[in-house]
């Protein structure tokens, strides 16, 4: 059968083929109009490999991820209680009592003191005098003299402190650390910088704590550290667009006699949890997983998966010590991701 297109007869053949071509066409004009590059950097940062897996539109994607760096250094400097220009230093080794708040710092504070209820005081960011007793980062640790971290506890208390977005009151001797929530904090803050530059795609892991977005295929595959065997994981989760924070007792450390000794401390006492061996979090908001994880860390894993069914979109798993084995805990939700998981 022929047919007659604009003057000229065709065959059925030959309609299909120009079909199939024009199909052809299409399609390799819409890859071409929505093509995407992608890339892969590393950085250190945050006393860690920072990694930023970014995909976008424009040829110029490792420059944006080169911008998203620089703008988690400049987080970094303000949050760090060790660079003696920060704003935390500063506040830290001032005789003042008041200050004006950083707009930065007082989303950790608002967490910090929702924590600090949730775990009845034992999560205390104004630890920081009894945790630099410990001195975990010399290589000949040792443990602090017991009489000395019950002194210094008397500067030990988020009960002492108040703030508001203008100002933060704090008595004079009371220093804080963002250890377990600045990472978190600026994953957030970096994940919206990338959005705003057009990086659609990607993730930002540093390790601890992680932020996966935009992906609409396949989930990532995330393994969790297994505690006692460091080149090895005990779990992996199918995570899709969340944010992940895991605290561990092998990340600070030192074994002394047959126990290990750490740096989550517990603020009543300065002395670290020796029953928890890891907790990891999952929650869209990379710092309320970062500083979830450290609080369910100070609680017992049973008290953690209670809390986890009342907070939303939150859920963990939690390794810890029992009759001498490692056995773990989990959420409702984390039982759907678990890809597998070793005795």
């Amino acid at each position: 059968m022929r047919y007659l297109i604009d003057g000229e007869y065709m065959t059925k053949k030959e309609i299909t083929s120009l079909i199939i071509l024009i199909g052809v066409i299409a399609f390799g004009t819409y890859h071409y109009l929505n093509r995407t590059y992608s890339m892969e950097k590393s950085r250190f940062q945050m006393d860690t490999i920072v990694k930023i897996s970014a995909t976008a539109k424009s040829k110029d994607v490792g420059q944006k991820i080169d911008k998203v760096f620089d703008y988690i250094g400049t987080l970094e400097r303000n949050l760090t209680e060790y660079n003696k220009e920060s704003w935390l230093y500063q506040i830290n080794h001032s005789q003042e009592t008041r200050f004006a708040m950083l707009p930065d710092a007082y989303p950790l504070f608002a967490l910090s003191d929702s924590l600090y209820r949730m775990t009845g005081g034992s999560f205390d960011i104004t630890v920081k005098p009894v945790f630099d007793l410990w001195m975990f980062d010399t290589s000949t640790p040792r443990l602090p003299d017991s009489l000395l971290i019950k002194k210094t506890l008397k500067f030990v208390g988020y009960n002492q402190v108040r703030f508001d977005h203008k100002y933060l009151y704090k008595p004079v001797g009371v220093q804080f650390t963002f250890g377990a929530l600045a990472k978190g904090y600026i994953l957030d803050k970096a994940h919206a910088y990338m959005l705003s530059l057009g990086l659609n795609k990607g993730y930002i892991d540093c390790h601890s704590s992680m932020t996966f977005f935009g992906n609409k295929l396949l989930p990532e595959i995330v393994g969790i550290q297994h505690p006692r065997k460091m080149n090895d994981i005990i779990a992996t989760l199918k995570v899709e667009n969340n944010s992940i924070g895991t605290s561990g007792d092998y990340q600070q450390y030192f074994d002394l006699n047959g126990r290990r000794y750490h740096h989550i401390l517990d603020a009543h006492t300065g002395m670290p949890n020796d029953s928890v061996y890891s907790v990891t979090v999952l929650n869209p908001s990379a710092l309320l997983a970062d500083g979830l994880s450290t609080a369910f860390f100070l609680m017992s894993p049973e008290q953690v998966i209670t809390t986890c069914q009342k907070l939303p979109n939150t859920d963990a798993i939690i390794y810890f010590s029992r009759n001498g084995s490692i056995v773990s805990l989990k959420s409702q939700g984390i039982r759907h991701i678990l890809q597998n998981e070793k005795g």
